[in-house]
């Protein structure tokens, strides 16, 4: 599930939940708006801590798979 459907439908706001997630308000809004991802394990740990599970770190690769481009051992692909 995206972080915005998740916080849309439990009726969380972006502050409140990083409070929750321990991360910025503006790490969320970025995550939100401009569909970045989480740079550390340990705030996609956090993310899917706050959700219960059910926002993970696949659902940011999932999300992002179709506009982003992977680099692969230094090269881009």
């Amino acid at each position: 599930m995206k972080l915005t459907d998740y916080l849309h439908k439990n009726r969380i706001r972006a502050n409140a939940f990083a409070k929750v997630a321990q991360v910025t308000p503006a790490a969320v809004c970025s995550w939100i708006k401009h569909g970045n991802m989480p740079r550390k394990i340990e705030t996609l740990r956090r993310v899917a801590a706050a959700t219960n599970g059910q926002v993970t770190a696949n659902d940011w690769v999932d999300a992002s798979a179709d506009n982003s481009r992977w680099v692969v051992l230094g090269k881009e692909e």
